[in-house]
């Protein structure tokens, strides 16, 4: 079971990822000529990430078949972030605290890495969608399917 629910993450993750950065096709009023494609957004920098937002995680790690957290992200658009949250683990709950540093790519792109207050470190990547109002993060640490919407507050 664990297998087959981690695949579904997966895929779901992927095909989200795919859908959100193929390009949006733009025809010209009534011209069927050459469709121009349009940018979603201007080029991205550490201050595109940059206030507080809300979010929810869910997946599987090898030591927990079920992850869920809630929880409230304040990025200060220089690449330094806190929060706090709520965490399922199997049902036990939690409540963590953390800190970190992000960086920003110009194609909207990015990583970050925290320390909570656990003594745990963590690394996600992410995406920057809708003019920043959206991030869309997976954790790329070995064995997690984690993934999660970031909308701001």
């Amino acid at each position: 079971m664990k297998p087959l629910l981690a695949l579904l993450i997966a895929v779901g993750a992927a095909v989200t990822l795919a859908r959100l950065s193929s390009p949006q096709i733009v025809r010209s009023q009534d011209r069927l000529s050459s469709p121009q494609i349009a940018r979603s957004q201007d080029a991205c920098t550490s201050a595109s990430l940059q206030g507080s937002y809300g979010y929810t995680f869910t997946g599987t790690t090898t030591d927990v078949t079920f992850y869920a957290a809630t929880g409230r992200l304040v990025a200060d658009g220089q690449g330094n972030l806190n929060g706090a949250e709520t965490e399922s683990l199997d049902g036990d709950i939690f409540q963590r605290t953390y800190t970190g540093r992000y960086s920003v790519n110009a194609d909207c792109t990015g990583s970050e890495f925290t320390s909570d207050n656990f003594g745990a470190t963590t690394r996600c990547d992410f995406v920057i969608v809708e003019d920043g109002r959206e991030i869309h993060v997976i954790e790329a640490d070995t064995g997690t399917v984690i993934v999660g919407c970031l909308k701001r507050q």
